[in-house]
């Protein structure tokens, strides 16, 4: 995501300069035709084209407030796995305990649990940015992001490897969702704890919840990633928003010729820019849509985890912290 108030031009370009280029190309060839080869029949009426435009200004709405609607619930399930995993850094250290202070299975306790679910929310982010099928696509958004070296993702086990040992990684990454293999282990550490005394039935169900939270906001985060955007709403905003582009300056041509004869040249810069802001409108609601892609526009998974990791080797009394990510190039992943 962005963390300046304005998106700086160099993020800006890559995806205007061709549309631009084509609507400044387009509305000359049209005012050409008009004056010099004595295209009259070119300029229509501007009252259907305004009409066509008012509904498309309406359906781009739409898609774009639906677009929004998924990038928030994917930021408000990201937040809700920060406040469950605090909880479950706190609970994991006061109900593991042991009669004997000098016992140390505990501490090994914690730090396993705790470890594994940083291991767990690594697992789900570089799931989460595996491209589907359904797009393979390269755009301007994901582009500006493969040109930075330190937004390049690891692969799973390497990422995996930084809080679990190699013959773990090893037993995680065979499995078609690693993810919620590495629950189904934090379960069966807990079951193992409570059958050795160190884990209260009361704790080890108030514990097991945490789990069964955690698949919930799991399911909620492959449920936007697994479902697209429905192509019915998408496509044909797309298609509105072209058909009124190019019906623009034609309906622009008769208003610029009812003044002087040099005004029909006043269509190419306000065409251009109306057309352009349209496109735009479009392309924000088709870059916002899918939330989880690697792109500009996504959530800052990489940060919320190494925030939510700072939390919680602080409470296991770590000292050696890592840093916070720092955006780049004003993008924080």
């Amino acid at each position: 995501m962005f963390t300046t108030k304005r998106v700086p031009f160099a993020i800006v370009f890559p995806f205007a300069w061709r549309a631009v280029l084509l609507f400044f190309v387009y509305s000359t060839l049209i005012c050409t035709l008009y004056t010099f080869a004595d295209c009259t029949f070119l300029a229509i009426p501007f009252v259907p084209v305004a009409t066509i435009g008012t509904a498309v200004a309406f359906y781009v709405g739409f898609k774009n407030n639906s677009s929004y609607d998924r990038l928030w619930e994917a930021r408000r399930i990201w937040g809700s796995l920060t406040n469950a995993s605090r909880s479950w850094g706190i609970m994991v250290l006061d109900y593991v305990t042991a009669a004997d202070a000098d016992d140390p299975l505990p501490r090994l306790a914690h730090r396993d649990l705790v470890y594994r679910h940083l291991a767990y929310l690594t697992a789900i982010r570089v799931q989460l940015r595996q491209k589907p099928v359904w797009d393979l696509h390269h755009d301007p958004a994901h582009e500006v992001i493969e040109r930075i070296k330190e937004f390049k993702q690891c692969s799973l086990d390497k990422e995996l490897s930084r809080f679990l040992s190699d013959d773990e990684v090893e037993a995680i990454i065979k499995h078609p969702n690693p993810a919620t293999y590495l629950l189904r282990q934090q379960s069966a550490q807990l079951r193992d704890l409570r059958d050795r005394g160190y884990l209260s039935d009361f704790y080890h169900v108030d514990l097991e919840r945490m789990l069964v939270e955690f698949y919930n906001q799991q399911g909620a985060c492959e449920r936007i990633k697994s479902f697209p955007f429905p192509r019915q709403y998408a496509f044909f905003s797309y298609l509105f928003t072209w058909l009124f582009i190019l019906v623009l300056p034609y309906g622009l041509l008769s208003e610029m010729a009812k003044f002087s004869g040099w005004h029909i040249w006043l269509t190419v810069p306000f065409f251009t820019v109306i057309a352009w802001i349209f496109n735009t409108m479009e392309i924000v609601g088709d870059t916002s849509e899918n939330p989880f892609e690697n792109s500009i526009n996504d959530i800052p998974m990489t940060a919320i985890c190494r925030n939510i990791e700072i939390d919680l080797r602080d409470m296991l009394g770590e000292t050696e912290l890592p840093k916070r990510v720092q955006a780049v190039n004003n993008i924080l992943m």
